[in-house]
């Protein structure tokens, strides 16, 4: 497995690509068996709370695109929450009205979204709240095996909202990623592991220009110019890639909300630890009579951490805006260092770590805390 994640702006609006492990570290989201996730995005204007005098928010950095038609459309784009610094309108709209794209938001974001009456051929999808006793309650979406002989991969969607919680803003939405089986079958009937082969020069092959393992050794792929990013932890490439989890919770929940899905469905998939969380770190907090915390930040992230582990933990929504208005007034925030938290993290998690199969052990890989600028891609193999 491979993941690209690309912060748009220096809030929470991130492009993620699940990439299969044997593509190029260069290859683009239309590479055969990926898929391209957009989450909140807001690249454009403020964004302002029921009126202008109550809260209204500009951007401190400017986004590093200002509409979504200047990226190619991903397959996917999620609305965490209703709050307009998540689910954007003037950005949304800069969508085509015509495009045909998929969202899946809250029930009171996809309901916001129905009601601007902007687009005419998009999936507009309410995310049920996840039960582990329901199915149903997963969204799946399957990812076409490389060839008619190989195993098709999925992606999953899970809306996890914290229960009592009268401002909808602690929630978190669960993503797994499985890439198509590897191994495939030529039409001489031998199996070839696409995973053993070097992948073709090319930067961002599409699909029509795949290299077909049908054809046999009588066609043989081009060796790379530079060697493949894989993951030295891997001694063997096996024909089914790890499956990676993904925990996007930028305000933070509490970790009851979340409990029953990493000890059913994470567990079930073996994608413990998770591979990143994308968490608050600073924190914010208004009085009751405002709403109460409106980020948890760097406690909240540890405790998911302490209880699931990750090998990332990427930082969002910590970016410092230009809020003014009179509801903004009372707002307490602490701000942490990627240092201060990263010391702070390491002490508290030296000794606690969490397995595939969901049980603590005692030594496991050490979670980095990643502050991404604005642009920058990290790669996570």
């Amino acid at each position: 497995m491979a993941m690209n994640v690309k912060p748009l702006n220096a809030d929470t609006t991130f492009l993620i690509d699940f990439i299969p492990l044997f593509a190029p570290a260069r290859a683009s989201a239309r590479f055969p068996g990926s898929f391209t996730v957009l989450i909140d995005p807001w690249v454009t204007g403020s964004s302002s709370v029921w009126k202008e005098s109550f809260q209204i928010s500009h951007h401190t950095t400017s986004p590093c695109i200002s509409s979504l038609r200047e990226i190619p459309q991903p397959d996917l784009i999620i609305i965490s929450q209703d709050k307009p610094d998540h689910c954007h309108k003037q950005t949304l709209c800069t969508l085509p009205a015509d495009a045909r794209i998929r969202i899946l938001a809250t029930p009171v974001a996809s309901k916001l979204i129905r009601s601007w009456k902007y687009f005419t051929h998009a999936t507009i999808e309410t995310m049920q709240i996840y039960n582990s006793k329901n199915n149903d309650s997963i969204i799946r979406i399957p990812i076409p095996g490389y060839s008619s002989f190989s195993q098709g991969g999925e992606v999953t969607v899970t809306y996890m909202p914290q229960r009592m919680d009268p401002t909808r803003l602690h929630n978190a939405i669960g993503l797994t990623y499985r890439a198509p089986n590897s191994t495939t079958t030529s039409v001489n009937g031998s199996v070839v592991n696409l995973l053993n082969l070097p992948p073709s020069p090319q930067d961002s092959p599409m699909a029509g220009n795949f290299p077909d393992p049908m054809n046999g050794p009588n066609n043989p792929m081009t060796p790379p110019d530079s060697p493949m990013e894989l993951d030295g932890n891997s001694p063997m490439f096996p024909s089914r890639e790890k499956t990676i989890s993904v925990l996007y919770s930028p305000h933070g929940v509490a970790y009851t909300a979340i409990e029953p899905y990493a000890s059913s469905h994470l567990a079930k998939e073996s994608a413990l630890p998770l591979t990143a969380l994308f968490h608050s770190i600073n924190t914010e907090e208004n009085p009751w009579f405002m709403g109460g915390v409106v980020a948890v930040g760097y406690p909240g992230g540890a405790e998911i951490i302490r209880n699931l582990g990750a090998r990332y933990w990427i930082s969002a929504h910590d970016e410092v805006k230009d809020n003014r208005g009179w509801s903004v007034a009372w707002i307490k925030s602490r701000t942490y260092s990627s240092e201060e938290a990263q010391q702070k993290l390491d002490e508290e998690t030296k000794s606690t770590v969490l397995h595939q199969d969901g049980k603590h052990g005692t030594l496991g890989p050490r979670t980095q805390i990643f502050r991404l600028d604005v642009g920058e891609q990290l790669r996570i193999v």
